[in-house]
């Protein structure tokens, strides 16, 4: 049964690949979907494994990615991640869970602050003088259980708000996850939901009335992971992950990452994007000590975003307590 499983998953995997391959590219349907802050990764280790983390979920990142992983967390974790995004715009996340024998309760954060715009009109191209005030916000509670020893179930759900002078909208959406150890070695299948809400409308505040609507940029991705040397316990071990991500918004498309990690202390990270217009190559480096059921961890990632845009770089810092 356990053979049969992960041979379905590797399946699945390598139909997703291919249908990923741009020589097989079609309509991508670009504009489809608003909200597009929710689809920037959060957390550098995530991030610097080309955004395969999604079977990987182990620790707090899960929050972001795959709720289902949360239940991993030994007792308290809380992260806190800076991202230098394109275009001079940044991005501030941060996550909290704990674990009890009821389950996982976490929290979590996302704020959007994009460059300063200046108004401009038909009368004054150059620019008004005025500032628009524009950003976006999410904040979200999540809950994850352990249903058998092998298999978990999470959910994490969000309010949002995304602001544009005038224009503002508020909802909700809701991600939901799923983590399965196969018993084959250490190979465990995940799939999730991400951003699944409802279509929503601009509002406009000046004219009172309801703008264009757009729909929720809903992605689903299935996913396998699995330690290729050593076990997850040892000192040193090195973990590969493929996910095949759909998105509402494009064509299909994959992430392949890796994470080494030596002397359970330095880890060293890398993925690659499969479809992408600018993301392709990424890596980084994490930094762990621990002291009993204590650690601090210290990430950095590096995503190459093509020869238009300047790379992504991200920062996080977490511990479990």
């Amino acid at each position: 049964m356990t053979q049969r499983i992960l041979v379905c998953a590797l399946a699945v995997a390598l139909v997703g690949l291919l249908a990923a391959s741009p020589a097989d590219a079609g309509f991508k349907r670009l504009g489809a979907s608003g909200l597009a802050f929710l689809k920037v990764a959060q957390g550098a280790r995530p991030a610097a494994m080309g955004d395969a983390f999604t079977a990987v979920a182990d620790d707090i990142n899960a929050m972001f990615w795959n709720p289902a992983g949360l239940v991993y967390i030994p007792n308290r974790e809380i992260v806190f991640s800076y991202n230098r995004w394109v275009v001079d715009s940044k991005f501030y996340s941060g996550a909290f869970a704990i674990s009890t024998d009821r389950g996982t309760f976490g929290i979590s954060f996302v704020q959007f602050t994009p460059q300063t715009i200046e108004e401009t009109t038909p009368f004054a191209p150059a620019g008004t003088g005025r500032k628009l005030a524009a950003g976006d916000m999410a904040i979200g509670f999540a809950y994850a259980k352990k249903l058998t020893d092998r298999f978990s179930l999470g959910g994490h759900f969000r309010y949002i708000q995304e602001t544009l002078d005038k224009d503002k909208i508020s909802t909700v959406d809701v991600n939901l996850g799923t983590l399965f150890y196969t018993g084959f070695r250490s190979s465990r299948i995940a799939m999730t939901i991400r951003n699944f809400g409802k279509n929503e409308s601009v509002y406009n505040v000046s004219e009172r009335r309801e703008g264009e609507t757009f729909l929720a940029p809903m992605v689903f991705t299935t996913t396998i992971a699995m330690e290729f040397y050593g076990k997850k316990q040892d000192p040193n071990h090195l973990t590969v992950s493929f996910e095949n991500v759909f998105a509402i918004d494009y064509d299909n498309r994959a992430h392949l990452g890796a994470e080494l990690w030596l002397a359970n202390t330095l880890a060293l990270r890398g993925g690659y994007k499969f479809n992408y217009d600018t993301d392709g190559f990424s890596g980084g480096v994490g930094i762990k000590r621990e002291a009993g059921k204590r650690k601090i961890t210290v990430d950095f990632a590096y995503t190459d975003m093509g020869k238009q845009l300047e790379p992504a770089l991200r920062f996080s810092v977490g511990g479990s307590f």
